[in-house]
Formats: structure tokens, C-alpha cells, sequence
């Protein structure tokens, strides 16, 4: 009984509040309810179309996180734990696939020419220091 009468107040309180809203629906209520019909329709379909969208958005972000996901694992040697049957980590001794390379070794490609410094020659010396500590006297 109080939800019905918390619903009630509310529609009163907006009536109150928005008067000539309320008029101009009545007014299309009763002259031209098709008009009526065809704006209730145009709101409910927006309405409709935004959620859709927005669960569309939703899949098409889920789907683009799976792929990033999947072309990590094939780049990174399925070390995600995602293809992975055994859940070892990258690099593990246990995931039963042989090393590619030696242990220890590192190899270091350049990707590009390196840039010339900014600063020039003549700017200062560098100075090496140690910090000592005193004892304080009390």
C-alpha cells in the first residue's frame, strides 16, 4: 500500500512541477493520439537503439580484448596461462616445451639509429663523489 501511494505522490509532485508538460500530453492525448502514440514510439525505439548500442559496444570490446589476448599468448609463447594446459608461467622448466636458445643467453637488435646527444662536449666534467657520514658530537 505505501509503494502505491510513494507513486501517486511522485506523479503529483511532478505535475506540480512541470505543468505545462503535463498539458501539452493531455492535449495529445485526446486531439491526436497517433501523434501521441508516434513520439511514445520514437522515445521507446532511442531508448531501445542506445541499449543496443551500448551492448554491442560491450561485445565488440570483449571480442578485441580476446584477440589482444590471444595474439599475446602466440607472441609471448602461451606463458598467460590462458592455451597453456600445465598453468606454467613463461619461461618455466615444467612446461614441457623445449628452450629456444641458451639459458642466459640475450640477444639485442637495433630497431634504429640512435640520436646524436643534445648536449655539447664543452658543457662540464662529470665529478665523482662519495657521501661519508660524521658522528655527531653531543
Amino acid at each position: 500500500m505505501n509503494f502505491l501511494t510513494a507513486i501517486l505522490d511522485a506523479l503529483v509532485r511532478f505535475v506540480q512541477r512541470n505543468p505545462l508538460t503535463v498539458l501539452v500530453i493531455v492535449i495529445l492525448a485526446l486531439g491526436a493520439p497517433a501523434l501521441l502514440k508516434g513520439i511514445a514510439l520514437f522515445f521507446l525505439y532511442g531508448i531501445m537503439g542506445i541499449l543496443l548500442l551500448v551492448v554491442a559496444a560491450i561485445l565488440l570490446f570483449r571480442w578485441r580484448i580476446y584477440k589482444v589476448r590471444r595474439q599475446m599468448e602466440d607472441q609471448f609463447g602461451e606463458g598467460f596461462g590462458g592455451r597453456n594446459p600445465g598453468g606454467q608461467g613463461f619461461g618455466s622448466p615444467f612446461s614441457g616445451e623445449p628452450r629456444k636458445g641458451r639459458e642466459g643467453e640475450v640477444k639485442v637488435y637495433r630497431t634504429s639509429e640512435t640520436p646524436e646527444k643534445r648536449v655539447s662536449g664543452n658543457v662540464g666534467d662529470y665529478v665523482e663523489f662519495e657521501e661519508t657520514r660524521e658522528p655527531k658530537e653531543e
